[in-house]
């Protein structure tokens, strides 16, 4: 028998959902993005997000599962400019979003291993924010 979803199940889902949305947004652009960078260490430090971002998204897919939820996710057209700087604006505002998510989701969670893996998105999100601020120091 399926059990019945609580308001704050139903909540939990929808910001997983979110997150999800979120980690999904770039995840097919970045080889485009990071083809299009000169410098080496930035060039590798944005396909180390790339890649990240494909372990957040297993992650986040596999808690709304767990919970009885189903992932929903799109992805962004690719950018009609190849302004790097401004991609990886974007790009901050989206790991600050993300951080702020994580952390939520890590403190309404009851599952404690689920728990545990939030938190720690959380803390990879605060060093994808500096990989990002790095990433555009050395573009600028």
């Amino acid at each position: 028998m399926d059990k019945k979803k609580t308001t704050t199940d139903l909540r939990l889902l929808d910001i997983l959902n979110q997150t999800l949305k979120l980690e999904y947004t770039l995840i097919i652009h970045y080889p485009r993005i990071a083809s299009a960078i000169q410098d080496t260490e930035a060039k590798e430090l944005a396909q180390s997000l790339g890649t990240a971002s494909i372990v957040h998204f297993d992650t986040v897919t596999n808690a709304i599962k767990k919970l009885g939820g189903t992932p929903h996710w799109s992805f962004e057209p690719f950018p009609n400019e190849l302004d790097l700087i401004k991609i990886f604006q974007i790009q901050l505002e989206k790991e600050n979003l993300a951080l702020k998510l994580h952390q939520q989701i890590a403190g309404m969670i009851t599952d404690f291993s689920l728990r545990d893996k939030f938190s720690e998105l959380s803390r990879e999100e605060g060093l994808h924010i500096q990989t990002v601020e790095k990433i555009m120091s050395r573009l600028g």
